[in-house]
């Protein structure tokens, strides 16, 4: 069983993507976030047998962050209790897309993972990954992709995603490992670094993904606009391409 942990901020203006904040504003950048998490909903379409759980906060945020991304996925409730179906391609044949909700919880950022990953272990899942949603390009191929590698030959347990500044897009486990959650600086550019060499200390076998780009800053978003992916930002956030003042 595999499952794709996203943890989401209600899109709060002052909330969310503060660096990108000190330059446009907090309302823009509260509607820039919801078109990233918007565009990487799409992104998503086509993840192999793997449920999608959003991790929301604050922890009072569960009819808020169902409100708004479950339409954006056209997902329906099911049989089953607090769990969503939502098409999981443009393919027919392809089984629904299964998403589900949990609050992120109390604690510090390295709290609420470990709690996320721990929940998800204990509840049976045997391959979990942990997406960062403001690195978009990572879609479901990439997603796939990782998985795979716990099957290949070198007998991966430990996959990570770098990104462009010295922290990690996708981090994918086989078992629990709190000790990559511990003594942590979160928000710095040693966090790759300083998870490799822990997850290494630990016995861990650590495969590294290719390099990709995080969007916190302007900058960014401006490198975004202009990738192939600038279409849809521009279609998320409802305004043509030459009015999107930057």
């Amino acid at each position: 069983m595999r499952l794709l942990l996203v943890l989401i901020n209600e899109p709060i203006p002052g909330e969310v993507l503060p660096k990108l904040a000190a330059d446009i504003g907090e309302t823009k950048a509260s509607d820039y976030y919801k078109a990233l998490i918007e565009v990487m909903l799409r992104q998503l379409q086509g993840l192999e047998k793997c449920r999608i759980r959003f991790c929301y906060s604050p922890d009072d945020a569960s009819d808020a962050a169902k409100f708004w991304l479950l339409p954006k996925m056209d997902a329906r409730s099911s049989t089953t209790e607090d769990l969503y179906l939502a098409p999981s391609s443009a393919s027919a044949e392809q089984s629904p897309q299964e998403v589900d909700f949990r609050p992120q919880g109390h604690g510090d950022l390295g709290q609420r993972i470990q709690r996320a990953f721990s929940d998800a272990f204990a509840e049976g899942y045997q391959e979990i990954a942990l997406l960062d949603p403001t690195c978009i390009e990572c879609g479901a191929r990439w997603i796939n992709a990782t998985f795979a590698r716990f099957h290949s030959k070198n007998s991966r347990d430990t996959v990570i995603g770098p990104t462009d500044k010295g922290r990690y897009y996708i981090l994918a486990l086989k078992s629990e490992a709190p000790e990559l959650f511990e003594d942590i600086q979160w928000h710095s550019e040693a966090l790759l670094s300083s998870t490799e060499a822990k997850a290494k200390r630990a016995g861990r076998n650590v495969e590294l993904l290719p390099l990709l780009a995080e969007t916190t800053t302007l900058e960014d978003w401006q490198r975004l606009l202009t990738s192939p992916l600038g279409a849809a930002l521009k279609k998320a956030l409802g305004e043509p391409l030459e009015d999107i003042s930057l």
